[in-house]
């Protein structure tokens, strides 16, 4: 019994969605507009970056509160785990390099690389832990506990794992911007090309 309600309950493609909705959350913070006041453009978009990154960096309790609040974290609740634990579980280290900005009329591009804890990383140590568990008959035996049990269990080996990733660097980013009524709005792409850093990192 303790093997069938484990396994049902350690899905690793359901857990890691939480992480997932971080990372996009995180993508469409990167990608706010930025606009002018008496600033050159350059500085007006690495201004409009670094305010971003910097408010995740820096991890601070009004941001964190705030961005939990906006994204859905209710695959982790179920085990027990607390949203803005798991994003500053996951932000920790955080930190990031506007490479080049370069500015062609009222289009520009912006070269950013991000610092953070490897997705890659996270997603396998998690398997990797929920096979070690899920192949040991004794691990297995001792898991007759209740819902309750068996979830803040799987919430810790979520933890855990988290915790033990290292960062990584994402490849290069480009965003491109386009500037509108005196606004700079990065591309529609944007959001999608950060996630994907960070998703591949």
């Amino acid at each position: 019994m303790g093997y069938v309600k484990l396994n049902n309950r350690v899905s690793t493609q359901k857990i890691l969605s939480g992480a997932a909705a971080l990372l996009l959350a995180l993508a469409v913070m990167v990608a706010l507009p930025g606009c002018g006041g008496g600033q050159s453009d350059e500085d007006v978009i690495r201004a409009s970056l670094s305010q971003e990154l910097d408010s995740i960096k820096n991890i601070d309790d009004s941001f964190v509160n705030e961005f939990s609040e906006s994204i859905n974290m209710s695959q982790l609740s179920v085990y027990g785990i607390d949203g803005v634990e798991f994003m500053k579980a996951y932000l920790d280290g955080f930190d990031y390099t506007i490479d080049s900005i370069e500015v062609n009329g009222d289009t520009a591009q912006a070269q950013i690389t991000l610092t953070c804890k490897s997705y890659t990383a996270y997603a396998q140590a998690l398997q990797d832990a929920v096979n070690e568990i899920t192949s040991d008959p004794e691990k297995i035996a001792s898991v007759n506990g209740s819902d309750s049990e068996i979830n803040d269990m799987v919430g810790g080996i979520v933890i855990d794992s988290l915790n033990g990733v290292d960062l990584a660097t994402t490849e290069p980013i480009i965003i491109n911007y386009t500037k509108v009524d005196n606004t700079w709005e990065p591309a529609s792409s944007t959001s999608g090309d950060i996630a994907a850093a960070l998703m591949t990192n």
